[in-house]
């Protein structure tokens, strides 16, 4: 199982890139201070969503695993409305740094960080427009991973088909299903088979972290385990016997589907290792299409906590750990581990593309 354990982080400001950080038990690599405070605002899917609200607050705890000195702290949004009161809370304890965590925290953020730019901020998912220096977008291009999980569920369905669906139709959420669909439809290609893809359908163009297009299937939220469950029933019912939920804690809802379902269907699970996070129902996941959350997070307390911080972005990819598909209770053989961790190497080189549209679509 790879390991998000260094990363960079990059500036688009200035194209700088910061030292790598080793996350490690023993002993701290940074200078200690006095009374240093780091929180999180989550999203409402809430801290154990088991996804990237989960994550996000790994990441605080595992800055604070390196150096006991740091003081973590989250306050979890009920409703969009929460986000700014959630915000200024923190403001008014003294957070050094407040992290937030999703799309969704635009606004909020940006407004905050407006009215106070000398107030730390890192987000999670987003990159906003702000006239402050004092904000890290922290981005994942999971298109990358998700491409290898495309092909693992292809290579590994029983049935020839399988599904994704979202919670909202945001770029991050389209960027994985996108690459899913990619990697389904190189391994169609390349190995002159039909899998087919329900609940979502690539749009034409490229898909970046500012413009995802595609249509399909989504929830409309991420906290309605319910109809995340109907939904993957409706799946199945279809044919389908692994589903790729990009919706936070709605995924679990497929989770239950897939218990009641039986053998033989399965979820990849999306954001945090699904057998980490919900250990009890580990034999359902297939495989994970992770994103670096709790690293790049650890990264960003860990920077602010040294006197060091600096606003911009950084870039999540397979090459610098950002992202990466980790192997759950798949069937997956040797052979076809090898093959993924090939193909892991062409699109860090750029040799393979994760547009799905470079690819023929294999007919409904």
């Amino acid at each position: 199982m790879k390991k998000f354990q260094r990363f960079s982080l990059i500036l688009s400001s200035s194209a700088l890139v910061m030292s790598a950080l080793t996350l490690s038990v023993g002993g701290s690599t940074i200078a200690s201070a006095a009374g240093f405070k780091a929180c999180i605002v989550t999203d409402t899917g809430g801290i154990n969503d088991k996804s990237f609200n989960a994550s996000a607050y790994q990441g605080l705890k595992d800055a604070k695993m390196v150096d006991p000195s740091i003081e973590i702290d989250y306050l979890s949004s009920l409703a969009e409305t929460d986000y700014a009161p959630n915000i200024r809370a923190f403001e008014h304890q003294g957070c050094n740094i407040i992290i937030t965590v999703g799309f969704l925290m635009d606004a909020a953020t940006t407004a905050a960080a407006n009215a106070d730019p000398k107030q730390k901020f890192a987000i999670v998912d987003d990159a906003p427009m702000t006239k402050s220096k004092n904000v890290l977008a922290l981005q994942y291009n999971t298109n990358q991973a998700a491409f290898l999980g495309g092909y693992l569920d292809a290579a590994t369905s029983k049935t020839g088909v399988v599904a994704t669906y979202g919670g909202m139709n945001f770029s991050t959420v389209a960027m994985y299903e996108s690459g899913f669909v990619a990697g389904v439809r190189y391994y169609d290609m390349k190995n002159h088979a039909k899998v087919k893809v329900l609940g979502f359908t690539p749009g034409a163009g490229a898909c970046t972290l500012a413009n995802c297009p595609g249509t399909g299937t989504f929830i409309g939220n991420f906290t309605d385990q319910t109809a995340g469950k109907q939904d993957t029933a409706t799946f199945f019912a279809q044919g389908a016997d692994i589903v790729f939920p990009v919706a936070g804690s709605v995924g679990l809802g497929s989770v239950a589907a897939a218990q009641q379902a039986g053998a033989g269907h399965s979820v990849t699970w999306v954001d945090s290792n699904g057998c980490v996070s919900d250990k009890a129902q580990c034999k359902w996941f297939n495989a994970t299409v992770a994103k670096g959350v709790e690293p790049s997070v650890a990264a960003a307390v860990e920077s602010a906590f040294a006197g060091k911080f600096k606003g911009g972005t950084y870039y999540g990819t397979l090459a610098n750990g950002g992202t990466a598909l980790e192997y759950n209770s798949t069937t997956a053989s040797a052979s076809l581990k090898a093959t993924i961790a090939a193909l892991t190497k062409g699109i860090e080189s750029g040799n393979i593309s994760v547009n799905p549209n470079r690819y023929p679509g294999t007919p409904n």
